[in-house]
């Protein structure tokens, strides 16, 4: 089922922290090709407000004729200023109580000033961390970038905002996703075409479609010593034919690229977190010799294992 997130943006509200956490969403439809998360935003009064950058955002909607969503997030300015927000009172607290609130940058101040995270773990930034607790002293201060706790979600801004929506996306949709959709912005940084991270399964898919569901658990049970697509057929009790069917529709592969995939990206998380030889990592990820990995490697990712490594080490030491 979709979840409707409205982000409520606030006069000045930060660029960063706003695209930061809505991004992450429309990532996630992408690779999982179901529409999971459903966004819109909502300005405080007609149908315009003005970012930090003093660009001009056309928002969806205003307040007064914002439709229903399960998740409300105030997206706020840098958390020194404390803009007037007329009429976001009355409508976060005539919210039904199922509906989960979020706060970007100031955000969390409204929602704070409400006493919407009385009782909570709440991320407020530094700056006033003395003002928020003398007028709210039951909020639970975190000190980490962001929080997520029950249905209040909260972060410094900035590029935490990104992160938070990865825990999110990691809790209703699941672990497996969230790191898809985070591989995707650091393959983005380093110039890595999406293409070469497997597309990963919704939920919904794993158990609607349960023989697809085994055959990439079998893929990954056996990295070191590859199946053939007629070992995984024979095992899932398929014949190749509707093996494959299943690849194209559902992961627009066939089964044996897939398969390729899944040992390639194993071999390059092990080549860039480990100090083993990359004969050792081909070999520990079903490759017959060193050539066939580097050749493999190269055409996947377009750098041999040793540039790769090479270069993900002078980008670590540059850092």
């Amino acid at each position: 089922m979709t979840q409707r997130i409205g982000f409520i943006l606030l006069p000045g509200y930060s660029s960063m922290a706003y695209v930061s956490a809505m991004e992450p969403l429309l990532v996630c439809n992408e690779l999982t090709g179901e529409d999971a998360f459903s966004t819109f935003t909502v300005a405080l009064s007609g149908n315009k407000t003005f970012s930090s950058l003093g660009n001009r955002m056309d928002t969806d909607f205003n307040l007064a004729d914002a439709p229903d969503a399960d998740v409300w997030i105030v997206a706020g300015t840098s958390p020194a200023r404390h803009p007037a927000t007329p009429g976001l009172e009355e409508f976060l607290l005539s919210r039904p109580t199922r509906c989960s609130l979020g706060g970007l940058a100031s955000g969390t101040y409204e929602l704070a000033r409400l006493g919407l995270v009385n009782g909570y773990r709440a991320v407020v930034h530094w700056l006033s961390y003395d003002e928020l607790l003398k007028e709210h002293k039951s909020i639970l201060l975190a000190s980490e970038q962001f929080c997520i706790d029950r249905d209040r979600l909260t972060c410094r801004g900035g590029s935490s905002s990104l992160d938070m929506m990865l825990m999110w996306i990691a809790r209703n949709i699941s672990a497996e996703t969230a790191e898809a959709v985070s591989r995707h912005f650091v393959n983005e940084r380093l110039g890595i075409p999406s293409d070469t991270v497997p597309q990963q399964l919704s939920e919904r898919t794993r158990a609607e479609q349960p023989k697809l569901a085994e055959a990439l658990e079998l893929m990954d049970a056996n990295i070191e010593e590859p199946l053939t697509t007629d070992d995984i057929a024979f095992h899932v009790k398929i014949s190749r034919r509707q093996l494959e069917r299943l690849f194209k529709k559902h992961l627009s592969a066939v089964p044996s690229r897939y398969y390729l995939q899944i040992r390639l990206e194993k071999a390059r998380n092990k080549l860039l977190s480990c100090s083993e030889s990359i004969a050792e990592i081909g070999l520990s990820c079903g490759f017959s010799s060193g050539a066939h990995f580097s050749t493999a490697y190269r055409n996947q990712y377009g750098l041999t294992p040793s540039e790769d490594r090479s270069l993900h080490q002078k980008m670590s030491i540059d850092k």
